[in-house]
């Protein structure tokens, strides 16, 4: 018995109509089976009028691109069922891959389709007009001879035309793309989205980049002259602007150059020369850029991590907003890029009020010595008819603190016990409804003096 011949035989045809779910099965023109991407097409070979339609499936299972009614593509049965790869490259463009094959074939200057319906090209008038460029990979001789001197580089050999490689690339038709390349032998992944040039842009839509080699302005070069949003204005760069607070300014300075900790590096990952001294230690970096940004998560937390230092910048405020109570676990805290000058301490609030209590307690206990050196209570009075004890006014200087009046030779205690809670039962406790001293507030602390 002979055996079945499975050899793929492909045929081209012209899309009339696509699915792009089963709820198209609800239209009055829709008959049978509207599974997604599938396309009712008209072989090629006469007019679409007059040819019966036929319908495919992708023919690959996980990838199988954009497609519309008007391109061309290739079919092929397999077993009884049609299925077609496409549409056709024939412009060697994203956005529009039009049929260039049907206008030949009917003899006229137009697609035979009504007017009201179709564009010449065969594209329905619904679809939205764009002319995206295809994504190219020119050559930069930066990254793609990383360390290598300009003048050991001879564009014009056949050597050097021959060292071209393509990379994996997928494109939709507006401006959406993922790039999986390289340069030289550093691979690079680049999503793109709403981007209108033939390169990736960190001005244009949206990015993620995740490069291996070069300068982010090396790997964009559309972008010469990158700086941070929250840098931004400047007019020249910002670690060379000594008027702008500028992000990673608060981090410690450790050289003149550009890898001091206290400026942001945009050379990070650049070529050493390959016949330097030098040893490349800077490569991997991941790029986010966007016009918003939002990180969102639903159930647990958001860790960022850094075995350096973590910096954020703000073109205008910034601002923590949480539910429950926030902690700052550093080894000193400053308020301000001059506070590292270690100039003015905070003050504990705690030891204030017994440095005051101090005070005020050996104001009321004053006394002078009167007539036959009787001890006799001072007296505070803007007049001699006004005239009152000191300890008077203490005790209601006292009520400001909220602790009553003053024992002689006693600091009094906070009267709120939840003031120092109870760590080994669970959390601090965020609020104190009663008072301390007034000026002490109810809601925030730092930490005490170390032993």
């Amino acid at each position: 018995m002979p055996e079945k011949n499975y050899s793929l035989d492909f045929r081209l045809g012209h899309v009339e109509r696509v699915y792009t779910s089963k709820s198209d099965s609800t239209h009055p023109l829709t008959k049978g089976n509207t599974d997604s991407q599938l396309v009712e097409f008209s072989p090629v070979g006469g007019s679409s009028s007059t040819k019966p339609r036929e319908s495919a499936i992708p023919l690959l299972r996980g990838i199988s691109d954009s497609i519309t009614r008007g391109d061309l593509i290739l079919y092929t049965v397999l077993n009884e069922r049609i299925f077609y790869l496409g549409p056709v490259n024939t412009k060697n463009n994203p956005s529009r891959s039009a049929d260039h094959i049907i206008n030949k074939q009917a003899g006229i200057s137009k697609l035979p389709f009504s007017s009201n319906k179709d564009e010449a090209d065969g594209y329905n008038v619904n679809i939205p007009k764009v002319n995206v460029p295809k994504l190219s990979k020119p050559r930069f001789n930066i990254i793609d001879f990383p360390g290598v001197p300009a003048s050991r580089i001879d564009p014009t050999t056949e050597e050097y035309l021959e060292s071209n490689f393509s990379d994996l690339q997928l494109e939709g038709r507006y401006g959406n793309a993922i790039r999986i390349g390289a340069r030289n032998r550093f691979p690079q992944v680049i999503i793109s989205n709403n981007n209108k040039k033939n390169l990736e842009s960190l001005t244009y839509g949206s990015l993620i980049a995740m490069t291996s080699m070069g300068k982010i302005e090396d790997n964009f070069p559309l972008d010469r002259g990158f700086i941070l949003s929250c840098d931004f204005g400047n007019n020249i760069l910002p670690e060379r602007d000594p008027r702008s607070i500028r992000i990673n300014s608060g981090n410690d300075k450790t050289s003149e150059d550009h890898t001091s900790q206290n400026l942001f590096n945009y050379r990070y990952a650049e070529a050493l020369p390959t016949d330097g001294e030098e040893i490349q230690t800077e490569d991997n970096q991941i790029i986010i850029n966007s016009d918003r940004i939002i990180f969102n998560s639903k159930l647990e937390d958001i860790t960022a991590s850094s075995n350096r230092n973590i910096n954020f910048g703000a073109g205008g405020n910034f601002t923590l907003a949480n539910k429950g109570y926030s902690v700052f676990e550093s080894r000193n805290i400053y308020i301000g890029n001059k506070a590292k000058e270690r100039q003015e301490p905070m003050v504990l609030g705690e030891e204030l009020r017994k440095l005051l209590v101090k005070i005020l307690g050996l104001l009321a206990n004053a006394q002078a010595l009167g007539d036959y050196n009787v001890p006799q209570p001072l007296t505070v009075f803007p007049n001699v008819l006004q005239a009152g004890s000191l300890k008077t006014e203490v005790d209601s200087i006292m009520k400001e603190f909220n602790l009553g009046s003053l024992v002689p030779g006693q600091i009094p205690p906070s009267p709120d016990p939840g003031y120092v809670p109870n760590l080994s039962e669970g959390e601090p406790v965020g609020d104190r409804s009663t008072g301390n001293a007034t000026f002490m507030s109810q809601h925030h602390f730092i930490e005490t003096n170390r032993e």
